[in-house]
């Protein structure tokens, strides 16, 4: 396998990560939540701590529908200006308004548990287990700043714009 392919969750795999499904055992797992379409098998093998580790576990993900792809890895995006950052960093502190195609509380909750598995891996396991216990969208809602605090603390400013942009619009309103 091509140490520059790059490979994505399918659906089947994004539902993976919140249902537990038994065909998919712990390393399998831990590899899936570090799939996100911008990690070559280079990279996943570093992460894995051995050279070529990572190309059958791949595989047999990919055999068994869980991820797809297979891309080339594209060229890093340029660097934004410092000052785009900071206005990023800054970032609204308010909910934008629900869209006209804000989700169902559950489809929400599953939407930003994804987001948060698929932007933080195994380190944003913790947050996403307390979305996961969220009851009700007023209870979803109130953890949107603990949401964004631990993707910028875990990640950047620039993951939280995307949450913002993404998935606070689609999310129930109260």
């Amino acid at each position: 396998m091509d140490k520059q392919t790059v490979f994505v969750k399918t659906e089947q795999g994004r539902d993976a990560l919140t249902s537990r499904p038994a065909g998919l055992g712990p390393r399998l797992r831990s590899l899936l939540i570090m799939v996100d379409g911008k990690r070559s098998v280079g990279e996943l093998d570093k992460m894995l701590g051995s050279d070529g580790a990572a190309a059958p576990l791949l595989e047999q993900l990919a055999a068994e529908g869980w991820i797809e792809g297979g891309a080339p890895a594209a060229p890093p995006p340029a660097a934004a200006p410092a000052a785009t950052a900071v206005a990023v960093a800054e970032g609204p502190a308010t909910l934008p308004p629900p869209t006209a195609d804000a989700l169902p509380f559950p489809e929400a909750r599953r939407l930003v548990v994804r987001f948060i598995n698929d932007q933080l891996g195994p380190m944003g396991e913790p947050l996403a287990i307390k979305v996961e216990g969220c009851k009700s969208a007023t209870e979803l809602l109130a953890m949107l700043p603990r949401i964004r605090d631990g993707l910028r603390n875990f990640k950047n400013a620039a993951t939280v714009a995307q949450f913002d942009q993404d998935v606070a619009p689609r999310l129930p309103a109260l």
